[in-house]
């Protein structure tokens, strides 16, 4: 645990009061300042509009400038051309699903020959600040400064206060996939923020691990974050190649504080979620339920086919030996390989070519007997359905791209799918859509046009979605799309490469409600007549990320190349994935470490846990760590866990003890020879501690997925498990007193529900309904 060695950065619920002046205008407010909140969190806005945020009277942030740009010419506070036309006014206001506010609002005049005028405010919440801009006066028109990269308007804009810099760290999303998540000391002169049209949210904190997230809170595909090295400023405004900001059109940021790292990233989220009424499909997807089987890139039969055979006759195959081998897929990834290509690769027709499915998917997808998730990618300029080139939908067309701005088409898209067995639709290549056209980084609306198209025709047909190399603004972007329910976290999988490591991007997919995929990968380290010439050395280590990560678990074999025991591990006998409650993630304290330095663990340490019946069973997982450190309960970010509590190694029946008093050795460890902790709570009974193991065969070993129920009484320990088809389901057991472990085995038939009751040491009953 860490001391906090920084004054303020501690979390209160927020009082929101105004002190100061109170609708001062004009003179009246010359040379006074106005401030916003004064328990723990507060704003004061200064009489010149500049404005600082402390935490319990501790300065954090200080304003830097506040610019918009009109016909061509940047107007800023900073040199003199932008001007406030009166004071601050000052208001107070309850949001129905935010809660009460203190607002502030400033009115700025540009000096160009309309004398532009326009509006910023900030509204205060428990733990929250929003800014906006609000162009409800007047439209901008020449906003573009000619990149993308850069922005056009900047407010909020901010420099950490600089007795600050050497105990702050930073966390910043941003690249393909978010996967790059850029860590450091706010002091090193060479610190990678990222921003632009890859940049994303970003959280400061000190080692104490108390945080301010900072992100878009509107417009998520219009709104960029850019990082000034030269000034130290981190300003949000609109992406930098928008030509016209319309009348009314309002951008809007979000700082979120909180004490614990991960946590304040939840609440942003929840936050986020709560505003837009996110209400994830998760519990209807069947890729995030059960097994399935992979063709994307990586996986044997990408672009690659048995010799002789079609795709078809191929995956009829894959299936038959599936069946043959007890591997229970229960749905089939089919990637880019089907569909019509036109101009540069994009797509010309989303229908079967002749020469993949003879006959059409239905006919496949009723043979193979599997749901379809099927793969998408960018729009080719002569794809069929615009009506530019005799189609029948709006559409964006320029050289070689083109792009959808009609909702109806995405109606008749995954309404026709859905007829040859369809469930989910991944849009692949979200980055190449938006950042090849003109139009999404000239046009202010077109971006998030295309994307709630999507949504509505998804909802209108239940079609669940994946998006897959996302920017951090498709994700932020789909707190507004429901039936986004899971996100690539890495780069595409390649045998032997390094894209399991989703440990820290998980956190922004957990905080949005998304689950992280970390793609496919092979089961085995041989894949004889792989198109990549390439093994996998670690197909255990890419099995035990699959199924922590609660995303898709998708093994992409050869035929009688699958190690079954290994993908077994992940499921029951019907292919039920057995996930914990929530994504591995990585622990706060290995983040903060890799950022100030402050303790002698190495990264890659994540956590996460199952929780049955109110009882937390925890997972770690050490995967880079070349010294054994020694580990608390707290650090080790498992929430609601009680004394007594155990850890073993998966694989051994070594118990340790793992509570407020005893902690265990982390590692060491390496990609090679991970380690992989299960914690379970001990339970009192008959005069003894029982340690319920769990399924040791499997790699979460107590699932919620598995249990439905766990109940401790002075007669019987007794569970209630879901059991697949003719399942044999092994629990292992310890014994504090007797210092060893026995084991539960229980036979199902058919598919149901597992009673087992527990009465003594080795002694049990089993029945099923």
């Amino acid at each position: 645990m860490f001391s906090s060695q920084t004054a303020g950065w501690v979390s209160a619920v927020v009082s929101l009061c105004l002190i100061g002046c109170c609708h001062c205008k004009g003179n009246e407010w010359k040379d006074s300042s106005v401030s916003l909140g004064n328990g723990s969190l507060s704003l004061r806005v200064n009489s010149d509009g500049t404005y600082s945020v402390a935490v319990q009277g501790t300065t954090w942030f200080n304003s830097h400038d506040t610019f918009f740009t009109i016909g061509g010419k940047t107007y800023s506070q900073m040199n003199g051309t932008l001007h406030l036309v009166s004071g601050i006014e000052t208001s107070k206001g309850y949001d129905a699903k935010l809660g009460a506010y203190s607002r502030g609002t400033l009115n700025w005049r540009a000096d160009d020959d309309d004398h532009t005028e326009i509006i910023t405010s900030f509204e205060i919440y428990d733990h929250t600040i929003t800014f906006t801009q609000d162009f409800s006066k007047s439209g901008l028109t020449g906003t573009s400064v000619g990149d993308e990269n850069n922005i056009c308007t900047g407010f909020p804009s901010f420099t950490l206060a600089k007795e600050l810099a050497k105990s702050t760290g930073f966390m910043s999303y941003g690249h393909l996939f978010i996967n790059d998540v850029a860590t450091g000391s706010w002091s090193s002169s060479s610190k990678d923020v990222q921003g632009g049209l890859y940049g994303g949210p970003l959280a400061f904190f000190n080692e104490s691990g108390s945080t301010i997230v900072m992100s878009a809170f509107n417009e998520f595909m219009a709104s960029s974050v850019y990082y000034d090295p030269k000034s130290d400023a981190v300003t949000q405004g609109v992406m930098g190649k928008v030509k016209e900001i319309p009348k009314g059109y309002k951008l809007q940021t979000v700082i979120q504080f909180g004490t614990k790292l991960k946590e304040t990233w939840f609440s942003w989220g929840e936050l986020l979620q709560k505003t837009y009424g996110t209400k994830r499909w998760i519990d209807k997807d069947p890729s995030l339920k059960y097994l399935g089987f992979w063709t994307d890139n990586g996986a044997f039969y990408y672009y690659n086919m048995e010799l002789g055979k079609n795709y078809e006759q191929t995956l009829l195959d894959v299936k038959e030996y599936a069946n043959d081998n007890y591997i229970p897929y229960r749905y089939m990834q089919l990637d880019s390989w089907w569909y019509y290509k036109g101009l540069h690769g994009g797509v010309k027709n989303w229908t079967a070519e002749p020469i993949v499915f003879p006959d059409g998917l239905k006919s496949f997808q009723e043979q193979v007997g599997y749901q379809i998730h099927a793969h998408n990618r960018w729009w080719s300029s002569d794809t069929d359905y615009a009506m530019q080139n005799g189609g029948k939908y709006e559409f964006i067309v320029e050289t070689g791209y083109a792009i959808p701005q009609d909702e109806q088409f995405w109606d008749y898209l995954f309404s026709s799918s859905k007829k040859w067995g369809l469930f989910l639709y991944e849009q692949d290549w979200l980055n190449v859509q938006f950042q090849v056209m003109n139009a999404t980084l000239e046009n202010i609306t077109v971006g998030r046009t295309w994307l709630m198209g999507m949504n509505y025709g998804a909802e209108k047909n239940d079609m669940l979605l994946q998006f897959c190399m996302p920017m951090a603004r498709h994700l932020l972007q789909s707190v507004e799309i429901s039936p986004v329910t899971q996100a690539r976290a890495s780069g595409d999988y390649q045998p032997g490469n390094g894209q399991w490591d989703i440990g820290m991007t998980s956190i922004m997919h957990h905080a949005l409600g998304i689950r992280p995929f970390k793609d496919n990968f092979w089961s085995t380290v041989e894949q004889p007549g792989n198109i990549y010439g390439k093994t996998e050395p670690h197909p255990a280590l890419q099995a035990t990320v699959a199924a922590l990560s609660t995303g898709p678990v998708g093994p992409g074999d050869k035929i009688g190349y699958s190690n079954i025991t290994l993908i077994n591990r992940t499921c029951n006998s019907d292919g039920l994935l057995l996930k914990p409650s929530r994504p591995a993630m990585m622990i706060d304290i290995s983040i903060i470490n890799s950022a100030l330095g402050s303790w002698k663990l190495s990264r890659q340490v994540w956590s996460t846990y199952s929780i049955v019946s109110g009882l937390v069973f925890g997972n770690l997982l050490s995967i880079d760590n070349l010294m054994s450190v020694e580990l608390d309960t707290i650090d080790a970010d498992l929430e609601m866990m009680t004394d007594p509590t155990y850890a073993f190694v998966d694989g051994s029946e070594k118990v340790w003890p793992f509570d407020s008093k005893n902690k265990i050795p982390v590692g060491p460890s390496s990609v090679s020879y991970y380690q992989l902790w299960h914690v379970s709570p001990g339970m009192s009974f008959k005069n003894d501690t029982f340690v319920l193991m769990g399924e040791v065969s499997k790699i979460v070993a107590v699932s919620p997925d598995r249990f439905r129920s766990l109940s401790v009484n002075q007669t019987a320990i007794s569970m209630v498990l879901n059991a697949g088809t003719r399942e044999t389901i092994e629990l292992m057991f310890w014994s504090a007193k007797r210092g060893s472990t026995f084991t539960v085995s229980c036979t199902s038939i058919k598919t149901g529900t597992m009673n087992i009751t527990l009465t003594d040491y080795g002694h049990y009953n089993c029945s099923m309904e």
